[in-house]
């Protein structure tokens, strides 16, 4: 037994320290700025839209809906590798103390995440129902349990490889989570409140006569806790070099015509290679598209001129900045230092790729904010972040660089 706390205990420090190394460089001055600059905004426009809410507002269903993802979403901390496979295989009926901890340490840092939620929507729930702030509390409990229910559930389920499986079991728990949330909140009859329960735990028993004689699939967990590892590995590689992470190319065959512009000839190495990374690297071309979307929701949909403009200029920053370590992409790689060509031409043609990229996404906002306003709107918005753009990548892009290659 103390064999395996010490191992949990080992495995532990050496996540925390993980997350040390990397969050120093995350939590720069640059991203607090960002965060700083983006919450306040948010918290700004999502207060003056909270007082425009009246009492025919769905907030049952919207608050159901948003804690019903947040709580079903249970990912299980095991800190397990690939090694495990063969080393702890023989202990696996003497594990049990060990993955209790993981459920419980996962626990905790879900629960801060269910906090920080709740507080965001009781202003809208204060709002529609007049209630007050005193249902907090009981919310909170109310998700914490569900919680727990939820993390049960789902270690359990890990017995089981079908992937299919793992989806059904995502959306019933949804259903649960979101079903007992609405009621709660719209103060349904205790017969529904029953019902539900009743159901949960019928599933919960079948679930664990299901599951009873099944053994641990180390593979998946392994999985698992690799993806859950990549993640944060995708996040931190934003402000720094990772060597840990696994990127997904992609060959995108469809996309062959956009580099037929580029001409033939030594002093395009670097613009050719980087091109190519971009759009065949999920971590880059996916990330592109991703902040695209979401920036092109808030235009459409939100039809003010400044809240748009402060929008476009966040979004801009954040893909640029997260389009840095593009130039460090190949840095570990042996090829690249072969190539006759000179060592500037690599931070040339990244310079330039980059401002290609954020004069694309400047104009593309600037129509989305001439759809979700008016032409005149789209221009500024538009205009706004077409200066920025090129801001970042002429002036503010090169001394980034620079700190970077320091590192």
């Amino acid at each position: 037994m103390n064999h395996i706390n010490e191992l949990w205990r080992e495995r532990f420090q050496a996540y925390m320290k993980e997350l040390r190394r990397y969050l120093k460089y995350m939590f720069n001055d640059h991203l607090l700025f960002v965060l700083i600059f983006g919450g306040g905004a948010a918290i700004y426009y999502y207060s003056g839209w909270v007082k425009t809410l009246t009492a025919g507002f769905p907030v049952g269903i919207v608050m159901a809906i948003i804690l019903g993802i947040v709580i079903t979403i249970s990912p299980i901390s095991t800190f397990l590798k690939e090694a495990d496979l063969v080393f702890l295989l023989p202990l696996e009926t003497k594990l049990g103390p060990y993955f209790r901890k993981g459920i419980s340490a996962s626990f905790i840092s879900q629960a801060y995440i269910i906090l920080l939620i709740l507080a965001v929507c009781m202003p809208m729930y204060v709002q529609v129902t007049g209630n007050g702030f005193s249902m907090f509390f009981s919310m909170l409990i109310l998700a914490l349990g569900l919680k727990i229910w939820n993390l049960m559930i789902h270690w359990r389920m890990l017995k089981i490889r079908d992937s299919y499986v793992h989806i059904y079991d995502w959306i019933i728990r949804y259903i649960f989570n979101a079903l007992l949330f609405y009621f709660f909140i719209e103060k349904a009859s205790f017969w529904f409140f029953g019902v539900v329960l009743l159901i949960m735990a019928v599933f919960t028993i079948y679930v664990r006569e299901v599951t009873k004689n099944k053994t641990i699939k180390w593979e998946l967990l392994i999985e698992k806790e690799q993806g859950r590892m990549q993640a944060f590995y995708h996040a931190a590689n934003m402000f720094t070099d990772v060597p840990h992470l696994k990127g997904r190319v992609k060959r995108r065959r469809w996309l062959d015509p956009l580099f037929t512009r580029i001409p033939y000839g030594s002093d395009y190495t670097y613009r050719f290679l980087l091109a190519r990374t971009l759009i065949r690297t999920s971590e880059f071309s996916g990330m592109i598209v991703r902040l695209s979307l979401i920036a092109a929701v808030f235009l459409l949909f939100y039809g003010n001129i400044y809240f748009s403009i402060v929008i476009a200029l966040l979004f801009i920053y954040l893909t640029g900045f997260q389009l840095l370590p593009l130039l460090r992409k190949h840095e570990l790689t042996i090829w690249p230092h072969l190539y006759p060509v000179a060592p500037t031409q690599k931070r040339t043609a990244f310079l330039s790729l980059l401002l290609k990229v954020l004069i694309g996404q400047a104009l593309f906002f600037g129509i989305c904010g001439a759809i979700g306003g008016n032409f005149l709107q789209g221009v500024i918005v538009g205009g706004g972040a077409l200066i920025f753009a090129v801001a970042f990548a002429i002036i503010y892009a090169p001394g980034r660089i620079l700190k970077f290659e320091r590192i």
